[in-house]
């Protein structure tokens, strides 16, 4: 059995495909809260809360291209983890902030870091979807 590589990996943000990115990442969360009564036996319990993710993805800049997204900006991001084009999340995400770095010592590429956080829930596609 193969295991999947990364390497063909895409970022959607609507209908678009954003190139060239460099990489993505995602963070599904929940929140545990805690909590002990009597008929605890002295044991802390937990219960869960709320569901969160948070995110970010680097696009390299070409000199035909263009900022994908603002600050602020209300997307749909569908994250590819391979090429195959089934597999990957569906965020409704807000962006956060956008920074961009240019290396003048080392000459390195030039690209913009953004980052996200979810706003509603994550629909995980193909091998990444729970049984």
């Amino acid at each position: 059995m193969a295991v999947l590589s990364g390497k063909d990996g895409t970022l959607y943000v609507g209908a678009e495909e954003i190139t060239p990115v460099a990489n993505w990442r995602l963070a599904i969360s929940g929140t545990l809260r805690e909590y002990t009564a009597n008929d605890t036996g002295g044991w802390k319990r937990r219960v869960a809360g709320a569901k969160d993710c948070r995110g970010s993805f680097t696009v390299n800049l070409t000199e035909a291209g263009h900022r994908p997204v603002d600050g602020g900006d209300a997307v749909t991001l569908k994250l590819h983890v391979d090429g195959t084009g089934n597999n990957y999340y569906e965020v409704e995400a807000l962006i956060g902030r956008v920074g961009v770095e240019t290396n003048i010592r080392d000459g390195a590429v030039v690209a913009y870091r953004i980052d996200f956080a979810g706003n509603g829930g994550v629909t995980p596609h193909g091998v990444l979807a729970a049984e």
